[in-house]
């Protein structure tokens, strides 16, 4: 079998992705996969498969981890590694290569994305089947959060750390920026790359994001357990949020804390809301009704169709939206 089609095989590359193998991975980190052939290896093993010494092999095993080509674990004392997977590798190049979308192209950036989304929606099976069931989970759903209670959350975190947002990176349905997400302390690990941000260049992040139109998202149990991330979300690219309009989880995945509430007589039907709302929850009806001489179509609100988001508040230059807790 030749080097590329047994790479592919060991790597979980899709069929479609062979012929651009060169956009992904070297023909170094090729060699270092098939070389562990689907086995643990530890560096001493490395160099003999590689024939080279063990500062070599160490060089390698480590420049591969932190490109997600390898991971590692503790075996005793002693680090071993494995290979990873093209969906792993996917997810570290759309977001740091700056090249990415110049190598990949339209056709193919569709084509990953479809295929990335698939693979999502399959891991995430048994995690929403645990949610929906009530079972314990090892990582909480994540609940929208309202932009007027980030600047506190942000004040209570120590180290804070921006990375691109790879659901926009890789699906590119919308030109909302990608230097939006953020992860702060115990989930910070030394594979967590990007920029290092004061808490005042993290509040300006989602200050300018929130402008744009972008929802925020948090794990749900940062009142116990801190705040680990925050997402900027757009529905149209967010991997979670497709997932989970797509199989009706909203309340379990995410969690929902708000509930959007409009004053229907502040209300002047200018429809600002019905554009900024991700969900539909305002919409433009089929009546119409005449504000200042002027007919407009009336904006229909279903707060059962709100998320609780909040972007749409500012939008409106009524006042006549507030979000109000829920449960």
């Amino acid at each position: 079998m030749a080097l590329i089609e047994k790479f592919a095989t060991l790597f979980g590359v899709p069929e479609f992705v062979v012929p651009h193998m060169s956009s992904f991975v070297s023909d170094r980190d090729m060699d270092l996969v098939v070389g562990m052939d689907g086995q643990l290896c530890s560096v001493s093993e490395i160099a003999i498969r590689m024939e080279c010494t063990s500062e070599q092999a160490q060089d390698l095993l480590e420049g591969c981890y932190n490109k997600h080509i390898v991971n590692r674990e503790k075996r005793g004392e002693e680090l071993v590694y494995f290979a990873a997977d093209f969906y792993e590798r996917l997810d570290y190049v759309c977001k740091f290569d700056e090249n990415y979308q110049m190598k990949v192209g339209p056709e193919l950036r569709q084509a990953l994305d479809h295929w990335c989304y698939e693979v999502y929606t399959e891991r995430m099976g048994p995690y929403l089947e645990s949610l929906q069931n009530g079972e314990t989970v090892d990582r909480v759903p994540e609940t929208f959060e309202l932009i007027e209670n980030l600047e506190e959350l942000l004040d209570s975190v120590r180290e804070i750390r921006l990375v691109p947002c790879n659901c926009r990176k890789l699906a590119g349905q919308c030109t909302k920026p990608t230097g939006t997400c953020l992860g702060f302390d115990h989930s910070i690990t030394d594979r967590t790359f990007g920029q290092s941000l004061t808490k005042e260049e993290a509040k300006e992040i989602v200050k300018m994001a929130h402008r744009k139109g972008l929802m925020h998202q948090v794990n749900s149990d940062w009142r116990t357990n801190g705040l680990a991330w925050i997402c900027n979300c757009c529905a149209c690219c967010c991997y979670p949020t497709r997932l989970a309009l797509e199989k009706g989880t909203k309340g379990v995945f995410p969690v929902i804390q708000y509930v959007a509430q409009r004053d229907e007589d502040k209300c002047s039907h200018c429809g600002a809301c019905t554009k900024r709302c991700n969900f539909s929850a305002f919409s433009l009806g089929e009546t119409e009704t005449v504000i200042d001489g002027k007919i407009r179509r009336k904006v229909e609100f279903d707060p059962e169709q709100c998320w609780g988001c909040g972007i749409c508040v500012e939008t409106c230059s009524d006042k006549a939206i507030t979000m109000v807790r829920v449960g």
